[in-house]
């Protein structure tokens, strides 16, 4: 089985648009979408149409679930609240229909599918490093866990002896008797200082399993001019030309 798994897209149509075209190549059987559908992009509604066109399994992520009304925006800084506050008086009820039935988390086979975090994932913590991790390994049985969320694609090996460690190979070839936490990057909004949208190929048989995180080069400029047009935040515009 071949996974494409994409997260955090932000309402971000054009790095949306070229993922989607890779992964066309990619020959994969399933495409799996980890929320964040919505949020400090200028196109949610043609986002949320394509993903729900293309993708298998689609969970909420905590701009969707704020988006419509869910999730208290108090948390969020003032760029996101503003972003968010523009998307929910956009979002058609058709969108916003689709959103709200969504689940916090989704299971396939051996993997567990979050947006946040496996511990509480509606209360959308992060996981950001090691000592994250193996707090997060004890609240889930599968093999590996799929996240999003923080927009940094990190992955993180639990080994037999209980050691967690973040491990940088890309492609990693993934070793049965370790489990893992896998963030996928982020389509719409990368923050990893590569500007290029990411997403991430599962890739598993019955003897071998292999994640590969795939970067692919989208119009930015057309994405920024459309957020300019709709008078979104400055600093959201001009952080997607560096990707932090």
């Amino acid at each position: 089985m071949r996974f494409a798994i994409i997260s955090d897209i932000h309402g971000n149509l054009a790095a949306l648009q070229s993922v989607v075209e890779r992964i066309k190549n990619e020959n994969c059987d399933k495409v799996i979408c980890l929320g964040d559908l919505v949020g400090y992009g200028p196109h949610p509604n043609e986002c949320v149409e394509i993903v729900r066109e293309i993708a298998d399994i689609i969970i909420i992520g905590n701009h969707d679930h704020a988006a419509i009304g869910l999730t208290d925006t108090r948390y969020f800084n003032p760029h996101a609240r503003a972003a968010i506050a523009w998307t929910s008086a956009v979002l058609t009820n058709k969108s916003k229909d689709f959103l709200a039935q969504l689940d916090f988390v989704a299971r396939d086979d051996e993997a567990l599918f979050v947006h946040a975090t496996p511990c509480e994932p509606e209360k959308w913590d992060y996981i950001l490093n090691a000592v994250d991790a193996a707090i997060n390994f004890r609240c889930f049985k599968e093999f590996i866990c799929f996240v999003g969320h923080s927009h940094i694609p990190v992955r993180f090996a639990r080994f037999p002896d209980r050691h967690v460690k973040n491990i940088q190979a890309n492609p990693l070839n993934l070793e049965l008797e370790n489990r893992y936490i896998i963030n996928v990057g982020s389509v719409g909004q990368p923050r990893d200082g590569d500007a290029k949208a990411a997403f991430t190929i599962y890739n598993y048989h019955s003897d071998a399993r292999t994640v590969e995180l795939v970067r692919v080069p989208y119009d930015i400029e057309s994405t920024q001019q459309a957020m300019v047009e709709n008078n979104l935040p400055q600093f959201l515009v001009e952080r997607l030309e560096c990707g932090r």
